[in-house]
């Protein structure tokens, strides 16, 4: 299976290693992961020092999301599929959610450009227009929709490819099983 440097040098060549996407799925869960603390981290703090209500459930959504992220990481590791299926189903829920939540918003950007939707702001404000703020936020919610739906299909991946391994495992097994129950005398 793995061979010493001298029997590769022998050969010409030299084995590598080659990354799985069971490999770049964990990869990918653990950077969501760290981003998932460090954002419960901060709405906790945001709370505790404004008394902001809502800072602390977007705290708790990252702290229970950051547990399903953890199940998921395990899951791929030791490849436990029903370790990584709910992960699943929350992100799917999720960017069905963000994905209606972006249309409509692009959906505002198109009244927006006949004013019948206005962004508050103040009389002393010289920033965006209305228009220019609804366009802008709008490509940015699209980009981070479309790196979301990748980094969800690259965890789906790894899970599909977690999936395949333990079916083989159980095939070989199965098949070692029956070769050696027919390979005994029923009298012995």
């Amino acid at each position: 299976m793995f061979r010493s440097e001298d029997e590769g040098a022998e050969e010409g060549r030299c084995t590598k290693y080659k990354p799985t996407m069971r490999l770049a799925s964990i990869v990918v869960a653990t950077i969501i992961l760290i981003c998932e603390v460090s954002l419960a981290v901060f709405e906790y703090i945001h709370c505790r020092l404004d008394g902001n209500p809502l800072s602390a459930v977007f705290a708790g959504i990252f702290t229970v999301h950051s547990i399903f992220t953890t199940f998921y990481i395990i899951g791929a590791f030791r490849l436990i599929e029903c370790f990584m299926v709910p992960w699943l189903t929350l992100q799917l829920i999720f960017l069905t959610t963000f994905a209606l939540f972006v249309i409509v918003w692009w959906i505002a950007t198109l009244l927006s450009i006949f004013n019948l939707v206005q962004y508050y702001h103040t009389t002393s404000d010289q920033g965006l227009t209305n228009a220019e703020f609804f366009v802008l936020t709008g490509v940015i919610l699209t980009v981070v929709l479309l790196i979301s739906i990748k980094l969800s299909h690259i965890l789906y991946k790894g899970f599909v490819s977690a999936r395949n391994q333990n079916m083989a495992r159980y095939r070989i097994t199965e098949a070692v099983q029956r070769k050696d129950s027919v390979l005994k005398p029923s009298y012995v």
